[in-house]
């Protein structure tokens, strides 16, 4: 049921960490309207980590795992690759 009085929530707002002396400041865009000296509230969130609980996950039949190369198959592609000698083969 839709209340007046409460606000949606509004949309994340990327925002960039920056060094500022011995310490860290955020730098706020200013389509946010924001006055110096008012506080904000942040929600920091690290897009470099994994989901919780993303590797107990069971593997997928729709996504089935690559069959893997015989180390024999693996030697002779890599002595193509590098002529024997450990380099690039020269054109």
């Amino acid at each position: 049921m839709f209340d007046p009085n409460v606000s949606p929530k509004p949309a994340p707002i990327r925002a960039k960490v920056i060094k500022d002396g011995n310490s860290v400041a955020v730098r706020l865009p200013a389509c946010l309207g924001l006055k110096p000296g008012e506080q904000v509230d942040i929600d920091v969130r690290r897009d470099n980590t994994w989901p919780a609980g993303f590797f107990e996950l069971e593997p997928s039949p729709d996504f089935p795992m690559p069959e893997r190369t015989s180390p024999a198959s693996r030697e002779a592609r890599k002595r193509r690759l590098f002529d024997g000698a450990g380099e690039l083969p020269r054109t």
